[in-house]
């Protein structure tokens, strides 16, 4: 065969792969998309999830499907996608703590947060909060700080699990502020919460979603935002970092797909999640369930990402936070 000839082949066949994907992406979603969420039925994950994919299906034209595959603090169902047909019909619900505290919590970990995944785009963001039991007399960030350090070791704090995003929350804090506490991790949020309602514990940082009933309900006290800004749902709590310790502890949702699924496909879900998130209806829901709701492009969720990835990797690193 001629070079002239195998050249001419090389061209065509690069011309009908394109022609073929670009078929593919215009007639993408042709069949009912599968969102893998890792995280148990009833979460505050799953329940955001769920909130966004129906309105998403609506605009995409075909049902997004939730799947829960929940486990090992959400890297069972994150692995699972990371091995899917890359076709853009299987998408995985990922938060900080499967794309950026498990790759630094986990030594053997089955995926790569960076390697193995598209982005696809961020969904909203989970403001987190300082909150102690009533029997604990403190009334702001400061004087937590000062109890602390009296009693070094033995002011208790909970979280849903060691490595957990509350886990490493804690840490953020601790190693900021300069005190010692005592970690006591349980399975799960609920169990957390309600060892802190029932004085089991003295504290926790937690997503406002979780804070925010018990606080209303006089069950616990809310000390201070774990946030980088005020949260609209609750602008007369002060942030911590208002209140001199800076720490911006709150996490995200958001969607992403096989590493390799074609660009097309990317950015036509981008475009539907973003309008879905933008819209009056499913706004008002996310800040119904204590989520700020956010957008962004491919690139700077992907940018956004790779920074959430390092800047609760230096916190993880540094307190030597390790789980089986």
């Amino acid at each position: 065969m001629s070079i002239k000839l195998r050249l001419a082949l090389s061209i065509f066949a690069a011309l009908l792969a394109f022609a073929l994907s670009t078929f593919a992406a215009a007639e993408y979603p042709d069949k009912p998309i599968r969102l893998v969420v890792p995280w148990p039925v009833g979460g505050g994950s799953d329940v955001v999830a769920r909130a966004v994919a129906t309105p998403l299906g609506e605009r995409l034209k075909q049902p997004v499907v939730v799947e829960n595959r929940p486990g090992a603090n959400g890297a069972i169902g994150s692995e699972a996608v990371a091995r899917a047909p890359k076709d853009g019909y299987t998408l995985v619900w990922v938060t900080a703590d499967t794309h950026a505290i498990n790759p630094h919590v986990y030594a053997k970990l089955a995926y790569d947060p960076r390697r193995d995944f598209a982005a696809v785009g961020i969904a909203g963001y989970f403001p987190y909060a300082l909150v102690v039991n009533q029997g604990v007399p403190v009334s702001n960030v400061a004087e937590f700080v000062a109890m602390a350090r009296q009693r070094p070791g033995k002011v208790t704090f909970a979280s849903w699990g060691v490595g957990s995003s509350a886990h490493v929350a804690m840490e953020m804090f601790r190693q900021q502020a300069g005190f010692e506490v005592l970690h006591v991790p349980f399975q799960g949020s609920a169990p957390a919460i309600q060892a802190v309602v029932g004085g089991q514990v003295d504290s926790m940082i937690v997503p406002m979603a979780i804070a925010d009933p018990h606080a209303r309900g006089g069950r616990v006290k809310t000390l201070g935002l774990a946030a980088a800004g005020r949260y609209a749902g609750a602008p007369q709590l002060r942030t911590m970092a208002e209140q001199g310790v800076a720490v911006n502890a709150g996490t995200w949702v958001g969607i992403m797909a096989p590493a390799g699924t074609p660009a097309e496909l990317l950015l036509r879900l981008n475009r539907a999640l973003n309008a879905t998130v933008e819209s009056v209806a499913v706004r008002e829901t996310l800040l119904q369930m204590n989520t700020e709701p956010s957008t962004m492009t491919v690139e700077q969720f992907r940018s956004f990402v790779d920074s959430e990835y390092a800047r609760w990797g230096k916190t993880i690193r540094d307190a030597r936070i390790t789980a089986e």
